[in-house]
């Protein structure tokens, strides 16, 4: 009797493990419509912002158990350059051709590796393309967990030059566009059904 119940016991236990595991076990996820990256620099004028217009695309591999973000296997994003808007054409024009977005036409992140997980941040290495040259970022994260969802957010500098890119001018060269980015980003992983 003492050893039935013991089998019982162990199995029941056995039981709780696989069922945590298997919570614990990675999962896809795909951007949701509402993410948003916005690009910010300087120029001998004035400051200025693009941002996305449009859907991104990206997908992930993550382990979330009991509303907990526990690993990210693999993350990608994909920014359409033409999806970035000024509200000046102008503008846009000289961003498109100073990023070869003929030639080039997304921005590309995917995640390398995932360095530290705390309750509402990581940090992360990943590679960054822009315009044919990918350049190895490290970056802080912020991130929450809500449901079947996580929201990624934060800020990354980079430069022009970083991707061997000159920084676009207009006006015969009168306006200059500084060499200094800020990329601002915000997206939503949902869980796929």
């Amino acid at each position: 009797m003492e050893r039935l119940t013991k089998y019982i016991l162990l199995t029941l236990i056995l039981g709780v493990l696989q069922i945590q595991v298997g919570y614990a076990q990675q999962q896809l996820f795909t951007i949701k419509n509402s993410a948003e990256v916005k690009v910010s620099g300087t120029s001998t004028i004035h400051d200025w912002d693009m941002v996305t217009e449009g859907p991104l695309q990206g997908q992930a591999s993550i382990n979330l158990l009991s509303g907990k973000l526990e690993g990210i296997q693999s993350l990608t994003i994909k920014v359409p350059v033409k999806s970035l808007k000024s509200g000046k054409s102008s503008m846009d024009k000289n961003a498109y051709e100073a990023l070869k977005a003929e030639q080039f036409q997304s921005v590309d992140f995917q995640l390398i590796s995932l360095d530290e997980i705390q309750s509402n941040y990581l940090m992360a290495t990943g590679k960054l393309s822009i315009a044919g040259v990918s350049q190895t970022v490290k970056m802080k994260v912020n991130y929450q967990v809500n449901g079947n969802s996580v929201l990624f957010s934060g800020n990354l500098p980079i430069t022009f030059t970083q991707f061997k890119l000159s920084p676009p001018t207009a006006v015969f060269n009168t306006i200059k566009t500084g060499n200094d980015l800020q990329i601002s980003y915000k997206a939503i992983y949902e869980q796929k059904n």
